[in-house]
């Protein structure tokens, strides 16, 4: 039975946010680039996650370079019911390239853009305060490149949450990445790439569990991969496919 303060946290609308998963291949077996979240945080403290968050209104705004795939675009803009259209799935890709670059130092941007920022080897534990944030690379030109993305997955936390969102996953390869500054804002520290076979050790949120496990499927077939939208409807877990269900929300 929920409590008061469950009644009120169930009512929360979920903010829109978006994720990126780092892919690795260069060693053979795929690493997923992941980060702890700091044990203060209100929303899942302690946990293992990928780089991601809330959108922010200049994310839509921002200028680009490339699109998704259209049939993937299609599956993302399904779930948005036309609200914003091309406009906000935009959005919803600069934000994940965006908070990944804010939470990891790494960039994902147009060929030619890394001689905008030091390169750092990805292990370097310097911070380097100096180092350029989000906002100063744009004023330098430096444009996200969104083709380089796959959409791959949507979730939303459930109700009763401290905290809910409207989560949409997308997947670059790491050599997509131009480069890394040596500087992140805090969100996530244990920064790293981590094995598929590896990390389920790890204290990871249940949806997490379930987009990696998805993920593995969605590595090997590529562009024609499924994308789930997991969701609770009627006080139940759904699983759905965006690319095969239209209309969700």
């Amino acid at each position: 039975m929920l409590t008061a303060s469950g009644s009120a946290a169930r009512s929360k609308r979920p903010l829109p946010a978006a994720t990126l998963i780092l892919v690795d291949r260069s060693k053979g077996a795929p690493r997923i680039l992941m980060g702890r979240r700091r044990p203060d945080a209100v929303f899942l403290p302690d946990k293992f996650v990928f780089p991601g968050g809330r959108l922010e209104a200049a994310d839509a705004d921002l200028e680009t370079t490339g699109a998704l795939a259209p049939r993937e675009a299609a599956c993302l803009l399904r779930g948005l019911r036309g609200l914003g259209g091309d406009r906000m799935a935009r959005a919803f890709a600069v934000a994940a390239l965006r908070e990944t670059f804010e939470e990891t130092g790494y960039l994902v941007a147009a060929p030619g853009m890394s001689g905008s920022l030091p390169t750092p080897a990805p292990e370097s534990k310097v911070v380097d305060l100096n180092a350029p944030d989000w906002p100063e690379l744009i004023r330098r030109g430096v444009r996200p490149d969104l083709g380089k993305l796959r959409y791959v997955a949507r979730a939303i936390t459930p109700p009763g949450r401290p905290r809910r969102y409207d989560t949409h996953f997308f997947l670059a390869e790491a050599e997509a990445v131009r480069a890394v500054a040596p500087r992140t804002d805090g969100e996530l520290s244990e920064i790293g790439w981590f094995g598929l076979d590896k990390i389920s050790a790890y204290d990871l949120p249940s949806i997490t569990r379930l987009v990696l496990r998805d993920l593995e499927t969605a590595l090997a077939c590529g562009q024609d991969s499924e994308i789930p939208f997991y969701f609770w409807r009627s006080g139940a877990f759904r699983r759905a496919l965006l690319s095969q269900t239209p209309g969700l929300a």
